[in-house]
């Protein structure tokens, strides 16, 4: 019963070993409205203005629409899920009150139905709403919450108008590994349900960034990476716009990385393991017709203990080499479940020590 129990509390501890932390730390997700099908979009500004810290970044964005028909209406719907702050909407100038939806989806019939023009949202039959989902790195999917639209009805004339949207967004983060990978996204993916396409300007300021960034938009228009960037397209580019913190790292850093917590506490461990050949040959050399070997014997018990220690030391040495705010620290979470292999370690050092002393048993038994 007592061994089951323990089996148990082994099983329950790689459980939480697995899943002791969500790799992923959700930012904002900004992206484009939905529009109704009565409005055009002929051409959008957006500029993305990051702070130093890499942190937060500021959304300035204006939409110049071209509706076609007059009156009141809902020509737009964003999805504003975790906005960080200060979500504004002005058109030709004015600034428009937001409302969240929360009953209109349960509204059918034309003659009450908010979002007749939003046909494309609904299934074939009206009864329900569709999904709508998006794709997201490392085979995440993420279905979007349609309790999470704002909405504003305006009575707006047919031809030209500017609408303008601001907000301050916050990074994504994703913890998979050692380093944080910290971005920010602004998905183009429902211009798919747009009539038709206008151009696309994109400016990117990391003046004060203090690190390097990527942006996956390809070759700028003018401009430089870590500076004001420039970008015009006449289709969309790519669903989802990601710009992505490089972290700066030491050559110390590097060197850490590049061999890795279990190959750098092999490396330290050597010296022990020099150390405890050589006391046991010292053993072996006076006593060479002994059966057991004490060194052997305490070495073998002793030295995987220190194994395990060493592995914790050099995971935390490692982080703290990367430092703040790259280290994910996710692999030092992990560091203190090595006592999980205790056993594994136990073995294989116990096997090599009887091997090396049997060996140096051999060779003093013969001079003796």
């Amino acid at each position: 019963m007592k061994f089951r129990i323990f089996l148990l509390c082994i099983f329950n501890v790689y459980l939480l070993n697995a899943n002791m932390a969500s790799p992923v730390q959700e930012g904002t997700f900004g992206t484009r409205p939905f529009l109704s099908q009565y409005v055009h979009i002929l051409h959008e500004n957006l500029r993305i203005t990051i702070d130093e810290n890499f942190q937060y970044a500021d959304f300035d964005i204006e939409y110049i629409i071209n509706a076609e028909k007059d009156g009141n209406q809902i020509p737009l719907l964003f999805y504003a899920s975790d906005y960080y702050e200060n979500f504004e909407v002005t058109i030709d100038g004015k600034k428009i009150m937001l409302k969240k939806q929360e009953s209109f989806w349960d509204l059918y019939g034309d003659d009450k139905e908010k979002l007749t023009n939003f046909h494309y949202l609904y299934n074939a039959d009206r009864k329900e709403v569709g999904e709508i989902e998006n794709n997201f790195k490392y085979g995440r999917s993420e279905r979007i919450s349609l309790n999470d639209f704002l909405y504003f009805e305006t009575d707006i004339a047919a031809g030209k108008h500017s609408i303008k949207v601001s907000y301050r967004a916050s990074n994504w983060r994703f913890k998979h590994n050692r380093l944080n990978e910290d971005s920010f996204r602004y998905a183009l993916a429902p211009a798919k349900y747009w009539k038709s396409f206008g151009t696309l300007d994109v400016t990117i300021d990391a003046t004060k960034v203090k690190d390097n960034i990527g942006i996956n938009l390809g070759t700028p228009e003018s401009g430089e990476i870590n500076g004001i960037t420039n970008y015009h397209f006449e289709k969309m580019p790519l669903e989802i716009i990601e710009i992505t913190r490089q972290p700066k790292l030491s050559g110390f850093a590097k060197f850490l990385l590049n061999l890795e917590s279990f190959w750098l506490a092999i490396i330290l461990m050597s010296l022990i393991v020099i150390f405890h050949v050589w006391r046991m040959y010292c053993f072996r050399k006076k006593h060479p017709k002994k059966k057991f070997s004490t060194p052997a014997f305490i070495g073998a018990v002793v030295i995987p203990f220190i194994f395990i220690f060493m592995l914790i030391v050099t995971t935390l040495w490692i982080d703290s080499a990367i430092g703040e705010p790259y280290a994910s620290g996710r692999e030092s979470y992990g560091a203190f479940f090595q006592f999980l292999y205790l056993p594994k370690y136990l073995g294989i050092y116990i096997v090599f020590s009887i091997i090396i002393d049997f060996i140096f048993k051999k060779i003093h038994g013969k001079k003796a």
